[in-house]
């Protein structure tokens, strides 16, 4: 998957394409005259960042659309895409169709970045935010969604919520592997069991 910089990995979550909803629940992050406008905001953000050669992970409640919508927006976006499904993915779960157009699908996902042992950094991806990760006293990170940007106040060692609506300046676009990077690798290891012996 590169190395550590690679600047071709991208992660997401949350998008809520067509949930009439969502600018009502999320108002200060989610631009758009109406919710067609901001789906269409949504996939220009992402592809003027996302190159058609790019690797996106998306954390789940990609679309509360039909079928048909969404698979028209699905096909817009750039990248090979990845999908770790979250509790609002009925339309994903239900569409063979619209499941074709991921690369892989799952629950949960664990992945490796860098091109040495040494180097590499572990990412454990969940839809939901989790307390304990694997690997996460040696440093692995922890990628989900979900919450919307609602725990930003509430920094758990090396995790991240990926969501569109913790980006900054509301530009509603997906978290590059290095912008990520950036803000999670100077963060405290925690220790494993809460700094409890096992022995």
């Amino acid at each position: 998957l590169g190395n550590l910089m690679n600047t071709n990995i991208f992660f997401t979550s949350d998008n809520h394409f067509s949930h009439k909803n969502i600018q009502k629940f999320c108002p200060t992050t989610r631009r758009g005259r109406d919710v067609q406008h901001m789906n269409e905001l949504m996939v220009e953000a992402w592809n003027a960042k996302v190159p058609p050669s790019a690797t996106v992970w998306c954390l789940g409640d990609f679309s509360f659309g039909t079928k048909e919508d969404t698979l028209n927006y699905l096909l817009r976006l750039n990248g090979t895409k990845h999908f770790v499904f979250g509790n609002h993915d009925k339309v994903v779960r239900n569409n063979v169709v619209i499941q074709n157009q991921f690369e892989t699908l799952q629950e949960y996902k664990e992945i490796s970045i860098g091109e040495t042992k040494g180097s590499k950094i572990k990412i454990i991806m969940s839809h939901y935010p989790i307390r304990e990760w694997n690997h996460m006293h040696h440093g692995a990170y922890h990628l989900f969604g979900h919450v919307h940007g609602t725990l930003d106040d509430k920094v758990w060692g090396r995790s991240m919520d990926v969501g569109i609506d913790t980006r900054p300046g509301a530009d509603m676009s997906p978290w590059s592997w290095t912008e990520i990077h950036a803000i999670l690798k100077d963060r405290d290891v925690l220790p494993h069991h809460g700094g409890f012996s096992t022995t």
